[in-house]
């Protein structure tokens, strides 16, 4: 018998540990989510949105342990031996939870969806690189440090890492990943949400459908699984893409592209790194926390101007002198002959996250271009979880153990008319003091672009 570690969690109770699951734990790999909060910038509109990677992981790592034991008490009791779950291959879900954001830098995803791509687009010659990809570099990190052989093998770790890949499910994102964090996240925000995931996790089964085995849900559990793609739409609008919250992401960004080549990891070291090559050398990325903001206060002000500018963004911030939103474009959709014009006409419109972008049209209206660097444009997307259309498409559904279709009808009256809104964002950048161009707000306001597929509107919902 495997005596197992209880902790309690917040949100799930009592949660007991499997000992391989606390070694992994007490790294200073998996320490360090410690210090990386999970919202980024939403604590400065949400107080309480302070809680971190690091319990999250954990969360994740309970979930997946219970749903897979779920699934294997049922597979047994069906006598599906062709799927039977293992013992074995529950810890390795369990561990694969718990590795799963590993690789993840300062605020979560500032780093590697907002500030790298802007360091790579001067620099050409960096390498690619995303979150996942240090994840897969922490757990041989990991592995390497602890005892492992008297639960798994080294062909385990390598199933593991499999697992991180796909611990984010794409094909309908219902996932455990989501489970903790909606219900994690709307906790330390205030919201409340109506979605009970152990209720989901006691009616799955792994189901037949075309020939194929998928995890399912009855057909009577439609409301519960649309509660949980709500609860992404409302957390995306209210919380993790809040005009105030990205306004202190994007300040963020800029005071790390100023203080880059100034920023050294390991701290102190004399053969330190920059914090934009520290993506890819895990000695130093290992230091690469939430604290980068300390360190950058840290640096000399005199030395250079960038050093001078970083601090007085960061200064900014704690002042409440943030960026504004001063403009809001609603995208509205017209009629496009297939998803591959969509994705294209998406894509499109993703370049006003470029400044190329911003300076074009700002070209184009005879605008100065020396507005050009007081001025930030971001693409924002709401949406239920399948872009534009119904979350609930891809989502394989029983009855009687049967594979069994949900139709229109059956679910048509609860579901909105549209399941996507997509906005381009204008920031001014200037002090509270100062006030941004007119012309620039009246012209961005009346913006039509040359696509017959949309009209941009300007939006009247507070």
């Amino acid at each position: 018998m495997i005596k197992r570690k209880i902790i309690n969690d917040p949100i799930w109770g009592p949660i007991e540990l499997h000992p391989l699951c606390v070694r992994v734990i007490n790294t200073p790999e998996f320490q360090r989510l410690r210090s990386i909060k999970q919202l980024g910038g939403c604590s400065y509109v949400y107080p309480g949105a302070c809680h971190s990677r690091f319990e999250h992981s954990i969360g994740t790592s309970y979930l997946a342990g219970s749903l897979s034991r779920a699934l294997q008490k049922k597979i047994n009791e069906q006598g599906q031996k062709q799927l039977e779950i293992s013992d074995k291959e529950i810890l390795c879900l369990e561990l694969g939870g718990l590795c799963h954001d590993l690789g993840h830098g300062p605020f979560s995803h500032l780093l590697d969806l907002m500030f790298y791509p802007k360091v790579k687009e001067k620099n050409k010659d960096l390498p690619s690189w995303t979150h996942e990809d240090n994840s897969l570099k922490m757990i041989d990190r990991i592995f390497e440090s602890i005892k492992f052989d008297d639960f798994i093998t080294l062909e385990d770790i390598e199933f593991i890492k499999e697992l991180i890949q796909i611990i984010a499910n794409d094909l309908n994102s219902i996932d455990v990943d989501k489970w903790d964090y909606f219900s994690r996240d709307c906790h330390m925000l205030g919201l409340h949400h109506n979605f009970q995931c152990e209720r989901t996790i006691k009616l799955a089964k792994v189901v037949e459908h075309d020939g194929k085995w998928h995890i399912s849900y009855p057909k009577s559990e439609w409301f519960n699984l649309f509660d949980m793609y709500y609860t992404r739409f409302t957390l995306h609008r209210r919380a993790y893409q809040h005009p105030v919250a990205k306004a202190v992401d994007i300040m963020i960004t800029d005071a790390l592209l100023k203080a880059d080549e100034w920023l050294t990891f390991p701290p102190g070291a004399k053969n330190g790194i920059c914090l934009s090559k520290s993506v890819t050398e895990m000695d130093a990325y290992m230091w690469v926390t939430d604290d980068v903001l300390h360190q950058v206060r840290m640096l000399p002000s005199n030395v250079d101007e960038d050093i001078a500018d970083a601090k007085w963004i960061l200064d900014r911030i704690h002042r409440r002198d943030l960026y504004r939103l001063v403009g809001e474009n609603k995208i509205t959709w017209r009629d496009l002959p297939n998803q591959e014009k969509k994705k294209e006409y998406r894509k499109s419109l993703q370049e006003w996250m470029k400044p190329e972008k911003l300076q074009e049209w700002m070209k184009q209206n005879e605008i100065e271009e020396n507005h050009l660097r007081l001025y930030h444009t971001e693409y924002v997307e709401f949406n239920y979880g399948n872009k534009d259309r119904s979350p609930l498409e891809n989502v394989k559904f029983y009855r009687n153990d049967k594979s069994a279709k949900l139709t229109d009808d059956e679910i048509s009256a609860m579901l909105p008319t549209k399941f996507e809104q997509i906005y381009i964002r204008l920031y001014w950048k200037g002090e509270k003091n100062e006030d941004p161009n007119k012309t620039i707000l009246k012209k961005f306001h009346e913006m039509e672009e040359d696509w017959a597929v949309f009209v941009p509107t300007k939006r009247t919902d507070n």
